[in-house]
């Protein structure tokens, strides 16, 4: 959401040399500072993103004619991560712009964007992904370069220094490709079923729930990690972020006890029963602003999708119709006349996989809800990426008509852009093993490679032995490119298709790029903070 108009594998040669540390204060002139932020920061960076947001419709819906206030979603959800308390960062991870030179009654922050954290996984290896978020600048101080500031001095040192080894974030169209990124990482498409009432099947008169729900509690932390495991949540996604144990600790406990908005609370969890044992039998996840969607619906072994469908959305839906605790204090300070309503829910949505039974089963009463959403994917170093997800490539070569293969990948990039590690990358395969990555290559001269290639042939004629020409791949995509295909978002036949700089020399060149990175699908939660 953005506005302005487990620490790393060692990394053999060539990748990053040294690693980057977070810096704690700049002096960019003009009294104006960049630091991170502490609690007491926390009401002036609501404000001041509350006044960026105020003009984009999140929230309370405003009519054309009228001029809103402060965006109330955006203002409760800046001070929510800036509790304390939050899992996905703590109260020192905003990085700000403070006018020092402020006037008494002026806010003295002016721009900021946070850094949030998150446990992932691309294939088997899991990674630390680095999230900027939340970003925004004041109208009359933008166009300054405030926000390029922030994410090339602040932001993508801290990421780098504490392991993350990509980084995406959701924001404006176009803006963030000038600092390093790429689209490529998506979300799931959710589909819509309007007219629930109609679509849902009723209960029918003198029947039970062949299937109910309880609330979960701190006890149940283990069964919801693993019952949102991706092999339970059944996740074709080969890239993707975890729900663990921080994630669920905040969710069904921490946030609840803390609310201090009815925007603070967003998602309904809860356990699945079997009421004939009474034993636990999966668990269900509705979330969402604009419209609740299903983002979690998985069932122990030896239950029916089908038969727990209706069942569980019946309640799940009446769950979700009813006050929050957070309106509950609130009610409870009021007259009974004045307590808020309960919403009436008349669309929900599915944000499944599209291979999950309960996709298949709803998918004909929904249809498409909102655009294709790519987020703006980060990878500082191809290198080290590539090293730190090398036994998932390896894996992927093992299992390929290329096992066992030695060859050296050259790829040229073109230039070298700002927030990328270089315009060149190497990677040396020995019997299908990763053996290095470097982003420092650089391809030498036409005449160097003769001349290398003259020592070569003499060296193998002078020890009485056949001249050995080493096997070597080349490929050139244009600069930020690559990720896409790194992360599976383009296959390499659309790449060659779409981008007209971008090709592959060889037949086997181009199977083995198909090899390592294959066409995926994505599991990103984004918007649960």
């Amino acid at each position: 959401m953005t506005t302005d108009t487990q620490d790393i594998a060692p990394v053999t040669k060539g990748a990053s040399p040294t690693k980057p540390t977070r810096p704690e204060r700049i002096d960019i002139g003009d009294g104006l500072i960049m630091r991170w932020s502490t609690k007491a920061d926390a009401r002036n960076i609501a404000d001041c993103m509350a006044e960026c947001f105020k003009w984009i419709p999140i929230g309370v819906p405003v009519a054309e004619d009228e001029e809103p206030t402060r965006n109330e979603w955006v203002h409760a959800g800046c001070l929510r991560l800036l509790r304390g308390n939050h899992t996905v960062m703590t109260e020192n991870d905003y990085a700000i712009v403070e006018n020092t030179l402020a006037k008494e009654g002026e806010n003295p922050i002016i721009a900021c964007t946070c850094l949030m954290t998150g446990t992932g996984y691309y294939g088997d290896v899991d990674l630390s992904l680095g999230k900027p978020e939340a970003v925004g600048c004041l109208p009359e101080y933008r166009n300054k370069g405030l926000i390029r500031r922030l994410f090339l001095e602040m932001i993508h040192p801290a990421s780098e220094a504490r392991g993350d080894i990509i980084q995406f974030l959701p924001g404006i169209p176009h803006f963030y490709l000038q600092f390093g990124y790429e689209y490529a990482l998506g979300v799931r498409p959710v589909r819509a079923i309007h007219d629930v009432s109609k679509k849902i099947p009723t209960l029918a008169t003198g029947e039970t729930e062949s299937f109910t729900l309880r609330e979960p509690t701190l006890a149940d932390l283990p069964y919801l990690v693993e019952m949102s495991s991706p092999k339970r949540m059944l996740n074709q996604a080969q890239i993707g972020a975890y729900y663990d144990e921080h994630y669920w600790r905040y969710t069904i406990h921490t946030v609840l006890e803390t609310a201090e908005s009815p925007y603070d609370i967003n998602r309904i969890s809860r356990i699945i029963v079997d009421p004939k044992t009474g034993k636990d039998a999966g668990l269900v996840m509705l979330c969402g602003h604009s419209i609740k969607y299903l983002g979690i619906f998985t069932l122990d072994k030896g239950y029916s999708y089908r038969e727990a469908l209706y069942p569980v959305l019946r309640q799940l839906l009446a769950a979700a119709s009813e006050p929050t605790p957070f309106d509950k204090r609130e009610a409870a300070k009021k007259a009974a006349a004045e307590a808020k309503e309960s919403p009436i829910f008349s669309s929900i949505g599915i944000a499944l996989d599209t291979q999950h039974p309960v996709y298949k089963l709803l998918e004909p009463k929904s249809e498409p809800f909102g655009p294709k959403h790519r987020l703006y994917t980060r990878i500082p170093s191809y290198a080290t990426f590539i090293q730190r997800v090398a036994s998932t490539l390896e894996r992927r070569i093992a299992e390929s008509p290329l096992a066992g293969i030695t060859a050296s990948f050259r790829f040229n990039f073109f230039r070298k852009v700002e927030g990328a590690a270089g315009k060149q990358l190497e990677i040396v395969i020995a019997d299908g093993k990763i053996v290095s990555a470097s982003d420092d290559y650089l391809e030498p001269s036409p005449r160097a490679q003769m001349e290398a290639a003259r020592e070569r042939i003499a060296a193998a004629k002078a020890a009485g032995v056949a001249d050995k020409k080493p096997l070597v791949f080349k490929a050139e995509f244009a600069p930020l490119t690559f990720t896409r295909l790194v992360v599976g978002d383009l296959s390499l036949d659309e790449m060659l298709d779409f981008y007209s700089q971008a090709s592959v020399e060889g037949d086997e060149a181009k199977m083995l790029l198909k090899i390592m990175f294959p066409k995926n699908v994505f599991h990103l939660d984004v918007f649960w903070w």
